[in-house]
Parts: C-alpha cells; structure tokens; sequence
C-alpha cells in the first residue's frame, strides 16, 4: 500500500510523520485518521487490532517503563493515567473503583469518536499488551467495551482479550469512552519488572513531559458530533439537548457553530452520512439497526436520505461494495 496517497487524505505528511522539526506538527485529528483511512484501503476491518499485535509496547518510551517501575497492577494502571498525555495529548484515561475492582475508561478529548475507531481500537488493545508483558502474565480484563458498534470480527476481538467484548456502548449507555474493568484480584498482580528506584528516578522527567502536553481542545463541532452519535439511537439529537450537554446556550451553540462556518443541521446530516457509510462495511449489521443508530424512525426515512447523499439506496451501495469514501470534516 503505498503511504504518500493515505498521508495526504488524512492531512499529514511523510516529513510531519518522521517528526521533521521544520514541518508544523501533526494534529492530533490528522494522526486519528491515518488508521482508520488505512483500515479501508487495506479492508481490514480490526485493522487497528492487528497493528496492535505487532506492536511493542516498549515503543512508548518513558512512558512504557516508568509504569514498569511500579509494583503492581493496579499501581501501573494508575501511572498510565497520570501520563498518557506523553503518548496521546487527545487521550484521557480515567480510573474508576469500585469494591469489586477498577474501570478505566479512556475517552477521546477534542475529536471526532467515530473518525477514531481504528485508533480507539489499537490503543486499548496496547495497554493490555503493556501489561500483559510488565506482569509476564495473560492478563484478561473482566469487561471490555467500546463506544462504537461492531458486528464483524469479533471473535478476533474476544481471543485477544480472553473475554466478551461489547460495542455499542455509547447507544446503549449513553457515552462515548471506551472500557476495560479489572478485578482487585488482577490489580494486585505484581510486576515481573517493578524497580522501585526507576519509578522514583522516572517520575520527574515524566511530569515534567505530561506539564508540556495540554489536553486537547479540539473543535466545537467535534464536541457536538460526539454528542450527537450518542443521542442518534434515543432520538433525541435535537439542538437544545446537545447544547444542554455542553453547558451551552442554543443561541451560543449556533454562534459558535457559525464561526466554525456550520450549522447544527448540517453537522448532524454530515455526520450521519459518514456514520452510514462506516455502518454500511459491518456485514452482520442489517439496515434497520443501521437506521435506528443514525436515529430515524425506520428504514425508509434512512433509504430517502442515503439516496439524498450518494443517489443510491443503502441496499445498492452494499452490494456493489464501492462506497463512497469518507470524507474528512
């Protein structure tokens, strides 16, 4: 597959990705899509699974060892979300605990969730592989779910992880980060690497990175499609709904959509385009659950609009297997 044509598409380019000092750097949207633009030239679909395999997670750098420095499970897991900023400044990692055991949810700040799968995808897989390899054991996590939906590959997905994986999860749950739970039992596990002293010399020179590295802002508009898709399967993707979760006025959300040269309508139809599309290369995934995730109230509504969009039916496009290719926004 040659990478000039796939960098381009995403914005990017093969000196920004060397880290060329001299080239503006990266943004963390651009770096998002290259995976999921390569997923669909190379039709794989776990496509970000797959790289995860062949990763090692010592690519990471300081952020890899001073984790392995720790002298546990749960103690690990807490330096991955203090400074996974190093690694992913448009990545949050959020600890959860509960008296049986702890959720980390690793949430995308300031970009669009369904421009990201591939990418949502490979990184959860890497923090396990992470620790799998700093415990010299199979860990498995007693739960796994991802805010998008899936209905292909998942066996794939469930041999990996040594458990059953959900997708779907910001339709049935109503939010967009993605889930691992582990029992205290796990969390307890000690480190075959733990080094007290490395964690301690480490530490420094990892906050001293993750100070460097502001969470992304990101756009209005990428925080309103992520409210959106949330909303969609509940038909409930009004307006006034999405401002109130973004602590925002109607009027302020339709200024500052204005600025961004949109509108709420026209976010809304864009991104349920470009959710059809992806939901569309899912082959177990039937064309009423398509229409109830983009929140219409039944198959027709949802022919009359993709024929809007691309002058064929749903049914046409995903037989002729050449869909339209997603556009960035």
């Amino acid at each position: 597959m040659a990478a000039a044509p796939l960098l381009r598409r995403a914005g990017l380019s093969e000196r920004a990705l060397a880290g060329d000092s001299d080239v503006h750097p990266m943004s963390d949207l651009a770096q998002a899509r290259v995976l999921d633009f390569a997923a669909e030239a190379m039709e794989d679909s776990a496509f970000g699974l797959h790289l995860a395999l062949q990763t090692d997670p010592r690519d990471a750098g300081i952020f890899f060892y001073v984790a392995s420095g720790a002298k546990n499970l749960g103690e690990a897991l807490s330096l991955f979300a203090r400074y996974f900023r190093i690694v992913n400044e448009a990545v949050r990692l959020r600890l959860t605990q509960a008296p049986a055991g702890t959720a980390v949810e690793a949430e995308f700040v300031g970009l669009p969730r369904h421009e990201v799968r591939q990418n949502a995808e490979f990184g959860i897989a890497v923090i396990l592989k992470a620790l799998r390899e700093i415990t010299g054991r199979n860990i498995r996590p007693e739960r796994v779910a991802f805010a998008h939906p899936r209905n292909a590959d998942l066996r794939e997905f469930e041999r990996f992880y040594g458990c059953p994986v959900e997708f779907g999860r910001a339709a049935n749950e109503g939010v967009s980060s993605d889930l691992l739970n582990f029992s205290n039992e796990t969390l307890a596990i000690p480190l075959i690497t733990a080094d007290a002293k490395l964690l301690e010399a480490l530490q420094p020179f990892c906050d001293m990175a993750a100070k460097e590295r502001n969470t992304s802002a990101g756009t209005l508009r990428a925080a309103v499609e992520n409210e959106v898709e949330k909303l969609l399967p509940q038909g409930k993707a009004n307006a006034r709904a999405v401002a109130k979760a973004l602590a925002l006025s109607v009027r302020t959300l339709s200024r500052r959509l204005a600025a961004e040269g949109t509108a709420y309508a026209e976010v809304v139809d864009q991104l349920r385009r470009s959710l059809a599309l992806q939901y569309l290369k899912e082959p177990g995934m039937s064309l009423s659950q398509i229409a109830w995730l983009l929140g219409y109230e039944g198959s027709t509504s949802f022919n009359h609009a993709f024929k809007r969009w691309t002058g064929r039916s749903p049914s046409a496009a995903r037989n002729q297997k050449q869909l339209p290719p997603l556009a960035p926004t």
